[in-house]
């Protein structure tokens, strides 16, 4: 195979296993071409492309093997020499594994061979102890042999013992990858053996909780490493293997590696349970709110968020700098836990991620794509009169549509142009939000102090009557089960079918819907879910079900305008129609980012930003 291909597939499937480990942080983003350039220098020849190619997808693929940068090159290449002599200075360490050095070879006949056969590859070899063993023809080949033994760890560490495994399945740890086990429970007297009463004393506060507002616990065992996160009300905690371990003997007192030893009896009864099966934490709620924890950035506030499922999506934060030219950051997060960060030199103010893979921003005058490494920017154009003004980017099916003031654009291959079919937007009407399933797409059209939705069905924009006009001033909809559910700046929720609009009777006297001062809280967004609807107002948001009081959840200290997105299926529905319980509503409020999901908030731990 060539080099290169080897290597990125080398590549692709150390990060299945890292992502299936739960460790996709472990992969480091991409090497800089100033780094590249600084080390092609070290080198004193072209850096093998094989190589190159590697390092713009990842720098870093975690432990056991580390990519040195120019400066430890330099310096390890200095004690091989010192070590080995004149002929040792052939040698160029690019990576530590362990007690070894990983090198390129840029002297002998095999170089020139492999450079030959492999157009500009180098030979590897490792060094140990003052000797070079070859390993590999080239990097691509080398990368290969660490995916292998990546692969091969993972399924030797997913052998559990039998008693072992046993006990974890009886606990309520299910393995949807052979490394990884998840638990969510609300048992908190399993949580206070394993994190202790002192912590635990900490972790309730003031308030007396342990959990955050879902009234659980989110417990991740790696196999691989035998470590434990554990999701509490003020972050997330990693135990170690002695720790673990007594906490399972907690259940069980046994030995899981050995034979059942006739001398020594278990030194207490069995308390094994299936912890799914505890009661939730009960919320505290006074007068209508429940103040839920800050885990906020420092420097950054989000404005977006787009992916297809709860524990797999993308948020968009800015700095807090109000200059047109402040920079973006775009962040991976992956179960709950920020996996990865890149830098967008664009002041964005929108994100979108298509069904390709490819990623779009969106700016103040222009839609950026980012996908390969590559940035492209196109620029937005309104097709009718008057001063342009964007709203948001997103997509149906293939297309990535952009919406704005008099305009609804779609992408089409190398530039935006007006939808296919025309929405027929006069100069006065504006698309303010907009949703999709699959190809139909729904739109909230707003003109004068009136408003509509508009429908698309994949095939033509269905007419709109005179008595499906809202008479209000609209700020933002939601569909959900195929009911529109639109709000306007006035607070009201109006729900669209197939007839006219009708009021939602919202229970507004309730303290959940007042401030501090008694006055109505204002809201800004809407999003429904099945037994109720969410309503974001300055910092926190409503949670009115169906059958239950209402409950403002409010981030404390807070009075940035949350904004709600919805990832996942935008009905709630898998492909095959089925529920998707993958789906969720991300929450943003300045710093603050939650995930709302089967009934209850998990904040997002952002401390870090």
């Amino acid at each position: 195979m060539d080099p290169t291909r080897a290597a990125i597939a080398a590549l692709e499937r150390i990060r299945t296993v890292l992502v299936n480990s739960g460790h996709e942080g472990r992969l480091g983003a991409p090497m800089s071409m100033k780094e590249l350039a600084a080390q092609a220098q070290f080198l004193g020849m072209e850096l093998p492309p094989s190589y190159v190619a590697a390092m713009r997808v990842a720098s870093k693929i975690g432990d056991p093997e580390a990519f040195l940068v120019s400066d430890e090159m330099a310096a390890e290449a200095d004690e091989i020499i010192a070590y080995g002599g004149e002929e040792a200075r052939r040698y160029a360490p690019f990576c530590r594994a362990q007690d070894k050095l990983v090198c390129f070879d840029r002297g002998g006949g095999k170089r020139q061979i492999t450079a030959v056969r492999y157009q500009g590859e180098l030979p590897i070899v490792e060094w140990q102890d003052g000797s070079a063993n070859p390993i590999a023809a080239h990097f691509g080949e080398w990368l290969d042999m660490v995916a292998d033994a990546r692969e091969e760890s993972v399924e030797s560490a997913a052998k559990m013992p039998q008693r072992l495994k046993r006990l974890l399945y009886e606990l309520g740890f299910r393995f949807e990858y052979p490394v990884v086990g998840r638990l969510e429970t609300g048992d908190v007297d399993a949580i206070e053996e394993l994190i202790g009463q002192e912590h635990a004393l900490h972790v309730r506060g003031e308030v007396d909780r342990l959990f955050d507002s879902s009234g659980k616990a989110s417990l991740t065992l790696n196999v691989d490493e035998f470590t434990l996160a554990v999701s509490l009300r003020t972050g997330i905690f990693v135990y170690g293997a002695e720790d673990v371990f007594r906490w399972l003997r907690y259940f069980r007192d046994e030995n899981f590696f050995g034979e059942d030893s006739a001398t020594r009896g278990p030194s207490h009864p069995d308390a094994v349970r299936d912890l799914r099966r505890a009661a939730r934490e009960a919320p505290l709620v006074m007068r209508g709110v429940m103040h839920v924890p800050t885990m906020p950035a420092s420097e950054h506030v989000f404005r977006a968020a787009s992916g297809t499922s709860a524990t797999d999506f993308y948020l968009l934060g800015r700095t807090g700098s109000t200059s047109e030219h402040a920079s973006s950051v775009v962040l991976h997060v992956v179960d709950g836990i920020v996996a990865t960060r890149h830098v967008v030199d664009e002041p964005l103010n929108d994100l979108y991620v298509a069904r390709d893979g490819s990623m779009w921003g969106l700016t103040t005058t222009h839609a950026v794509r980012f996908t390969g490494g590559r940035t492209k920017s196109f620029a937005l154009r309104r097709p009718t009169h008057g001063r342009p003004w964007w709203y948001g980017i997103g997509g149906a099916a293939d297309r990535v549509i952009v919406w704005g003031a008099g305009a609804l654009l779609e992408f089409a291959g190398d530039g935006f142009v007006p939808f296919d079919p025309d929405a027929m937007l006069d100069d006065t009407e504006s698309v303010v939000a907009l949703v999709s399933h699959g190809v139909r797409v729904s739109a909230l059209v707003c003109g004068d102090r009136m408003g509509a939705v508009a429908r698309f069905d994949g095939m033509v924009w269905q007419p709109i009557t005179e008595d499906q006009v809202i008479d209000a001033n609209l700020a933002d909809f939601d569909v959900w089960r195929g009911s529109a559910f639109v709000l306007d700046r006035d607070g009201g929720i109006w729900r669209v079918d197939k007839g006219p609009p009708h009021t939602v009777n919202l229970p507004i006297r309730q303290q959940a819907f007042l401030t501090e001062a008694g006055t109505p809280r204002p809201f800004h967004s809407v999003r429904a879910f099945d037994g109720g609807l969410l309503l974001a107002s300055n910092g926190g948001v409503v949670v009115a079900h169906n059958t239950k009081e209402p409950v403002f959840h409010a981030a404390p200290g807070c009075r940035d305008p949350v904004r709600l997105v919805r990832i996942g299926d935008d009905d709630g529905r898998a492909s095959d129609g089925k529920v998707n319980r993958e789906a969720g509503i991300v929450a943003l409020s300045g710093p603050h980012a939650w995930v709302f999901r089967n009934g209850s908030f998990n904040v997002l731990d952002m401390r870090e930003l």
